[in-house]
């Protein structure tokens, strides 16, 4: 069955993301664009979950835990979860891999909220960088039974390292913005082994995916979004 989703949406956690990208927010836009399949994922932070956690029975589609990932490699790595308790976990694993740099990013500008939308809290390292080697998020993220994907592969300032990245490293996928895909896989056809998401990377509410781009699953439940991509890297 086609499953339509927006799986790359950052929150007010996230430093470049916009003040009315709270949780409630974001998960009302994905309703009322009749989506599928909805996953926020912040900067190297899954600290906002709890507040979703505590709001996603509300609504009808597959919420995803999940989080985009800087690797000390230079490139972005989207990684997803099957529960929110695994989730937990690898944010907690990630907090060691963050430094202080409060004299770029204020931690004002990294909020968590609760279900009404009130800030509770913040982050108070930097969200925009890490110092996780890939080899070691890949290892962690399968102990989770996660999976991992190559975000926005098709930007030019990650086009040093693909060839290299995607023959040294494992993936289960790769993300290539909607618009350049077809432009993209014609010019790269080596890649098109790869199982492959296209997301909105949205900051701003506007800027959700509307209902066009869907994988073909066997039915609607996280089980088979993850069952998707088993084996999904590179063959």
């Amino acid at each position: 069955m086609k499953c339509y989703y927006d799986l790359h949406i950052h929150s007010v956690l996230s430093p470049d993301g916009d003040d009315f990208m709270t949780p409630n927010n974001i998960l009302n836009m994905a309703m009322l664009k009749k989506l599928d399949f909805v996953a926020i994922t912040d900067h190297n932070s899954l600290s906002q979950l709890q507040t979703v956690k505590n709001i996603e029975t509300s609504y009808d589609f597959i919420f995803i835990p999940g989080v985009e990932v800087t690797v000390k490699e230079g490139f972005d790595v989207l990684c997803y979860f099957h529960n929110f308790d695994d989730a937990e976990t690898f944010n907690q694993f990630l907090q060691g891999y963050l430094t202080e740099d409060f004299d770029v990013f204020s931690p004002k500008d990294q909020i968590i909220t609760d279900v009404y939308d009130n800030q509770i809290g913040t982050v108070n390292k930097s969200l925009m960088t890490s110092t996780l080697p890939y080899q070691t998020l890949y290892r962690k993220a399968k102990s989770l039974q996660g999976i991992c994907l190559y975000a926005h592969i098709n930007r030019p300032s990650k086009s040093v390292l693909n060839d290299y990245t995607l023959n040294c490293f494992k993936f289960d996928g790769i993300e290539i913005e909607p618009y350049y895909k077809t432009s993209f896989l014609k010019a790269h056809p080596e890649y098109a082994g790869y199982l492959t998401l296209s997301n909105s990377d949205s900051h701003t509410l506007m800027t959700i995916s509307e209902r066009v781009e869907y994988l073909d699953l066997k039915e609607k439940s996280i089980d088979a979004f993850f069952a998707y991509f088993e084996g999904g890297h590179c063959q």
